[in-house]
């Protein structure tokens, strides 16, 4: 059970655990602080140990550094997604394009011609290059929206860079 006197030596930190702010999970040290420990609490003004967290840390406080803590987790979240990305092949760093991202783009645009998500992918990216954009071909622009495989895709838009 947390009290002020506890506290009061062994305080790191609290933020809300949900999206609904009913529950607090509140970090603190052991005696020897050498071991961090973690106790959840409800947020209820009238519970002691909320009454004995609040004088150490107020609302806002509290609000602060759940979003602190949510924002840490989001960019370490990105990060891993990222690294995961890259080691997988999955993201290609333009300073680094070979001959081997070459064969990988041309697998992956003449095979699988029919492939969902791929066609998605590929209609998505020529949108957003200024060519497409800009075009005041609608007609064409229409054909690559409806194109139905990958080649068709690209012949749309082959027309389109022309």
């Amino acid at each position: 059970m947390l009290t002020e006197e506890f506290l009061k030596d062994n305080f790191l930190t609290a933020y809300f655990i949900d999206n609904e702010r009913k529950n607090i999970e509140v970090q603190t040290t052991a005696e020897d602080k050498k071991s961090v420990f973690t106790t959840i609490i409800p947020y209820e003004e009238n519970n002691p140990q909320y009454q004995a967290l609040s004088k150490y840390m107020n609302i806002d406080q509290l609000h602060e550094s759940t979003y602190q803590k949510n924002k840490t987790e989001k960019e370490l979240f990105e990060n891993s997604v990222m690294e995961i990305a890259k080691k997988s092949g999955l993201l290609v760093d333009n300073s680094k394009v070979d001959s081997s991202t070459f064969s990988m783009l041309i697998k992956t645009m003449f095979e699988d011609l029919d492939n969902t998500d791929h066609l998605f992918a590929l209609k998505l990216a020529l949108f957003e290059t200024d060519t497409v954009m800009n075009s005041k071909d609608n007609e064409e622009k229409s054909k690559l929206r409806k194109s139905k495989n990958k080649l068709e895709v690209i012949q749309s838009a082959l027309n389109l860079f022309k």
